[in-house]
């Protein structure tokens, strides 16, 4: 196959004209092959290149989705697989991620705990089921989840009895704290601490 002409595209990739065919390719691949000084390519060095290609893609694809947002390492092993990338290459492309220091597992359960417990009515097992459903190791949520105080439980706890009971008031006791049981519980709290507060 003989090399017609380089065309720069975005995120340092060239599309090269063939004279049977175009492909896109990385800067550094066309680098790493010498494909400047070369006019003439094999199939055997095409199927080099292309392999070569794929594995700076992933990682390339993997950097975006991490971009803006931190992702445990099934995020992006789905994220990887919808791609169409074969298993190998994803796990070589998650340990140049881990080398790297871009996958933080402990940092994203941190992270996501401060997030659920300020910013939503979510309890403990709410969380921890949906770090679970992310991949995260149960022993890593629990090292977390356990630094929180039953204060911080019962104070969230107290605010959603408070904020509800303005639109149960026309009901009896008995039917407001079934309400509020199934509705704290749904949330993912202790049974414990439901009852304890629905009692005061």
């Amino acid at each position: 196959m003989k090399i017609l002409k380089y065309k720069k595209m975005s995120k340092g990739r060239y599309k090269i004209t063939f004279d049977t065919n175009e492909i896109i390719l990385y800067e550094d691949v066309i680098i790493n092959n010498n494909l400047l000084l070369t006019k003439d390519i094999d199939i055997e060095l095409l199927e080099k290149v292309l392999n070569e290609n794929n594995k700076y893609e992933a990682y390339d694809l993997s950097l975006s989705f991490i971009e803006y947002k931190l992702r445990t390492e099934k995020e992006i092993k789905d994220y990887l697989e919808k791609k169409g990338f074969p298993s190998p290459l994803i796990e070589e492309t998650i340990n140049k991620l881990k080398y790297n220091k871009l996958i933080n597992e402990e940092l994203y359960v941190s992270s996501f705990i401060n997030d659920k417990v300020n910013l939503t009515a979510w309890g403990p097992f709410k969380i921890k089921r949906s770090l679970l459903d992310l991949g995260i190791s149960e022993d890593i949520i629990d090292i977390y989840l356990d630094k929180i105080n039953d204060n911080v439980w019962n104070e969230k706890i107290t605010k959603i009895i408070n904020k509800r009971m303005n639109s149960l008031k026309n009901k009896s006791l008995y039917a407001i704290k079934n309400k509020l049981n199934v509705e704290l519980f749904d949330l993912g709290y202790d049974k414990d601490l439901i009852n304890i507060n629905l009692n005061n």
